[in-house]
């Protein structure tokens, strides 16, 4: 794809910018990588038993933070949505 950019919809950009400073440090690391690469080898498609076409899961323990997001091409862009984050633990 020749370009690719970032949605935060609804609550989520909020919901990021309320975690606590190393997992929102995390969160913002990963969007700049998803920029690069929108399907990193460590991203799992989701749901695991059913997957949806696109929505992947991506959990990084190390930094205690789960997203859900989603790859869509769109007019030979794609555009990775963020669905939900998640502090783990």
């Amino acid at each position: 794809m020749s370009n690719r950019r970032v949605q935060f919809p609804g609550d989520t950009w909020s919901n990021i910018e309320a975690l606590p400073e190393p997992q929102r440090q995390a969160v913002m690391r990963l969007v700049f990588h998803l920029v690069d690469e929108p399907v990193p080898s460590l991203a799992d498609p989701y749901p695991p038993d059913d997957p949806l076409p696109g929505v992947f899961r991506l959990r990084l323990p190390a930094d205690g933070v789960t997203i859900w997001y989603a790859v869509t091409p769109y007019q030979g862009n794609e555009v990775i949505t963020l669905l939900h984050v998640l502090v783990d633990g």
